[in-house]
């Protein structure tokens, strides 16, 4: 096993034993702070759990990297070594993966500082699984304070193949919409179903109606309009006079996003004249879409190691919030034939932190 792989795996482990959720990573920035403590850059601290290194080497152009450092609420089942010591929670999205490189990329930083040609910022990122903990780097200003012109992210992926990196213009990763609806209809005993308004049958045909208005979108247009769960009735023989639906929207552009919201409630103005119920909505607007710079991207793609992706994932990534700020790229590392992301058995074969760690630093010189 080669000094570069040994160091990786090491991070790897240690992290993967004591996962933290979100804005509660308090032994894993001290494990952080452990290992950079002697290196020659500017340490943030960012919030309790946060951290920003800025390796500065007096250039002008500056550039960041991003790795997002919590876990999951998810008891761990696989039987490994370095299982998570933390009942209840686990490393079951590859976060663990992601600061292993990142701190061997620090390392790589500290040594060759000198020979750069723009300053690098790390960032050591809290909460990415929920409450966006990317907006607490991005309320610090460090970044901006130190021009900092484009960042970069990365995260393992199953079904993509192992050890490869993959990317793709414009639009990668989707916004989330969780949409909750009740229907209101009025209960009767079914042998008097002429005297109530049957809420279950109303929530089949306008789920049927909405999947029908979804499919008539161009295939051009990335999209998802999906439920997940109905809830309806108490008794077979009593109509229900309350349905709930629990769903989810994904689209990649605000344009997207309101037409299909104005859409849905358009059908269930139709269906409260047309059977007398009522509807109510609610949604949890989740992260914006990862939308990658297509000039930067095109820019780089000549100098990359990368494949390029046919078309965007439907998952979510506060990834999103930097745009706003600076330039910014995604990028996927395959694992492989794996158990999915937030599955109590996810794991990867830890030689393709390899691949990630030397892609990193083919982008610091590519840029």
């Amino acid at each position: 096993m080669s000094v570069l792989l040994e160091l990786l795996e090491k991070y790897r482990t240690d992290l993967h034993q004591i996962p933290e959720l979100g804005f509660e990573e308090h032994e894993t920035k001290a494990y952080i702070m452990e290992q950079v403590k002697d290196y020659d850059c500017r340490i943030h601290e960012i919030g309790a759990t946060g951290l920003i290194l800025y390796f500065g080497n007096g250039c002008e152009r500056t550039i960041g990297f991003r790795t997002d450092i919590d876990a999951l609420p998810i008891k761990e089942e696989n039987d490994i070594w370095f299982k998570s010591k933390h009942e209840g929670k686990m490393h079951a999205c590859g976060h663990d993966g992601h600061m292993a490189m990142m701190l061997t990329f620090a390392k790589y930083l500290n040594e060759n500082k000198a020979t750069l040609d723009k300053n690098v910022c790390l960032v050591f990122q809290p909460s990415e699984e929920n409450r966006a903990g990317a907006h607490s780097i991005e309320k610090s200003g460090i970044l901006e304070a130190y021009n900092t012109q484009a960042i970069f992210g990365m995260h393992v992926w199953p079904g993509l193949e192992e050890g490869q990196v993959f990317s793709k213009a414009n639009e990668l990763m989707s916004q989330g919409s969780e949409t909750d609806i009740v229907i209101h209809g009025k209960s009767a005993h079914i042998a008097s179903s002429e005297l109530g308004i049957d809420a279950l049958e109303i929530a089949c045909r306008y789920i049927l109606d909405v999947y029908a208005f979804e499919r008539s979108l161009s295939p051009e247009i990335y999209r998802l309009v999906k439920f997940g769960t109905m809830n309806s009735g108490t008794a077979r023989n009593i109509l229900s006079d309350t349905s709930h639906l629990y769903g989810t929207i994904r689209t990649f552009h605000n344009k997207t996003h309101h037409h299909i919201k104005h859409e849905i409630h358009r059908l269930a103005d139709e269906y409260e004249a047309k059977y007398g119920c009522k509807f109510e909505f609610s949604y949890y607007d989740g992260y914006e879409a990862v939308i990658n710079d297509e000039a930067l991207f095109e820019r780089l793609l000549p100098k990359l190691p990368i494949k390029v992706l046919d078309k965007p994932v439907m998952q979510s990534e506060d990834f999103s919030i930097y745009k706003h700020h600076m330039k910014e790229i995604f990028f996927f590392l395959g694992v492989g034939d794996v158990p999915s992301l937030h599955n109590p058995k996810f794991n990867f074969d830890m030689k393709i932190l390899e691949k990630g760690f030397e892609f990193w630093k083919t982008l610091l010189h590519a840029y």
